[in-house]
């Protein structure tokens, strides 16, 4: 912020190629968007000056897959080891095991979880 209250521009946008951002959590060096209009999960990471870039050249850190629709939420544990992503077209919640270089790995799917449009429940908490 300047000192007249006006914000300044300190980066510019870093397109990722994915619809609507909805929500975005941080595990250390790393940011997760959740992009509900891809049903995907796009990764940044900080450099030393505190710059964006997108961990991979293709800005997915996680495609979509049929079982995990409408990603609309993520939570990152407090150890910063894991990120879970809500899904609220699917009624699922897909948890991954964060790489040391930001990477995403699944290592599991809840399944049989109330829909958005069967309950209106939106957010998700991690420990």
């Amino acid at each position: 912020m300047r000192a007249d209250g006006h914000l300044k521009v300190v980066l510019r946008p870093l397109a990722n190629g994915q619809d609507t951002l909805c929500w975005l959590e941080r595990a250390g060096d790393f940011f997760y968007g959740g992009n509900t209009g891809n049903s995907t999960v796009t990764g940044y990471r900080t450099d030393a000056r505190g710059r964006l870039a997108l961990t991979n050249d293709v800005g997915i850190a996680t495609p979509p897959s049929a079982r995990s629709q409408g990603v609309i939420d993520l939570a990152v544990t407090q150890d910063e080891k894991f990120l879970y992503v809500q899904n609220a077209v699917s009624g699922t919640v897909d948890g991954f095991r964060i790489g040391r270089n930001g990477s995403l790995t699944k290592v599991t799917t809840a399944t049989g979880l109330p829909t958005f449009a069967d309950s209106g429940m939106e957010g998700i908490a991690a420990v």
